[in-house]
């Protein structure tokens, strides 16, 4: 009898920062997955090299193992901060060492948005994965409300 894999998704975070809404935000979704779902999330964005087309076919350990995270993920979800109106640095370029492998073509990807202000970066993170032909899950795809002590918009 052959066991029932359950689903496998792979979370993550476009920040850095140890404080971070949007980490902190991917770890409640893992703290609230249902049974049946794992949700793993990848740390070793700040451990990758910048992207080098030359460098394809002799990557380094740390782009193998994303790539083969992403290879046994059934999904990923993202959550991103937006800087200077854009994604960070480091969250484009973990997605630039998977353009031309194609670990994301088809892959099913829900954005979690840790801030309403965080527009720019939504709508750029969505087109680049839409270019990956990556398959975003719209009615997955949320922004979470979050207000201040003193009831302002926090980012």
């Amino acid at each position: 009898m052959q066991e029932i894999k359950g689903i496998q998704i792979l979370a993550i975070s476009g920040s850095l920062r140890s404080a971070s809404s949007n980490t902190a935000l991917l770890r409640s979704a893992i703290t609230l997955a249902p049974k049946g779902v794992e949700i793993a999330m990848y740390n070793g964005l700040g451990n990758l090299p910048h992207f080098n087309p030359d460098l394809e076919g002799t990557e380094l350990p740390s782009v193998k193992d994303f790539r083969t995270q992403l290879q046994i993920s059934d999904g990923v979800l993202i959550s991103s901060p937006e800087y200077a109106h854009g994604i960070p640095g480091v969250l484009k370029n973990v997605l630039d060492w998977v353009v031309g492998s194609g670990e994301l073509y088809r892959k099913p990807v829900a954005l979690l948005n840790a801030s309403p202000r965080a527009l720019y970066a939504q709508a750029s993170l969505k087109e680049i994965l839409l270019t990956m032909d990556a398959r975003i899950i719209n009615e997955a795809s949320i922004t979470i409300p979050r207000s201040s002590p003193m009831g302002r918009p926090r980012t």
